[in-house]
């Protein structure tokens, strides 16, 4: 498992929403090879937004997330494989993958991305 984190900007006089990826794999997709799987997690983690309710209540977690992209680079598919527990966490993740698409277009058409985005309060 190929593990790189990346920091997500930050925020208008807000606290930084820091970012680890994590490539995993798939039962019955094809899964995009390392290099791929990091231009793609390199765009959401670009995109990622600290939720401002989330940041008020000091809510922390890590969302995993799977994203199918086709031929052309279009999302054919994003969800939430593991939630972090807090919705509006896990809603941020999502938003920032379609916020990021699209992407280039994948060596296999429905290549599928698995990443981890690790909400923390910390600076």
């Amino acid at each position: 498992m190929r593990t790189f984190s990346a920091p997500v900007g930050l925020l208008a006089g807000s606290i930084v929403a820091g970012v680890m990826l994590l490539s995993g794999t798939a039962a019955f997709a094809v899964d995009a090879p390392p290099s791929y799987s990091h231009d793609v997690l390199s765009k959401i983690s670009a995109k990622v937004v600290y939720p401002r309710i989330a940041k008020v209540r000091q809510q922390e977690g890590v969302v995993g997330v799977a994203v199918a992209v086709d031929g052309s680079g279009a999302i054919a598919d994003a969800h939430v494989e593991n939630s972090s527990g807090v919705q509006s966490l896990d809603e941020a993740a999502l938003q920032a993958t379609r916020d990021a698409a699209p992407f280039p277009a994948p060596p296999t058409p429905g290549s599928v991305v698995h990443g981890s985005i690790k909400f923390t309060t910390e600076q």
